[in-house]
């Protein structure tokens, strides 16, 4: 269900400004690098509520990144096709999922620590 939940996400996100990149090669390769990351159920967990409950600041943070990676539509297709810029952006979508897991966790233990 996470990984489904994840690459929904992503098509969301990305449909409106960046539609190139949910043609079903970039779906394809999405859900096979989500599936080698191995998430355990723990992890799994935090990514479902992260998404459905900090939706929309997760997108951003997601977007800005985005921007600043891909450039003008005119350069787009030999960027994401001959330079490897489709692999940059799926690598910055997962690493933007572990950043979310990594700043729960801090939250949590930052909370557990001052006792609030």
């Amino acid at each position: 269900m996470y990984i489904e939940l994840i690459i929904n996400t992503f098509q969301n996100i990305t449909l409106e400004k960046y539609p190139e990149i949910n043609s079903d090669e970039f779906i394809n390769d999405l859900k096979s690098r989500i599936e080698k990351s191995k998430f355990d159920l723990q992890d799994q967990t935090i990514i479902e509520r992260i998404l459905k409950e900090d939706l929309e600041s997760f997108s951003e943070s997601f977007i800005k990144q985005l921007d600043a990676l891909m450039p003008d539509e005119s350069e787009r297709d030999k960027f994401l096709y001959e330079n490897d810029g489709n692999k940059k952006v799926l690598a910055l979508y997962i690493k933007s999922v572990e950043h979310s897991i990594d700043y729960f966790y801090n939250d949590v233990i930052s909370k557990q620590f001052s006792g609030k």
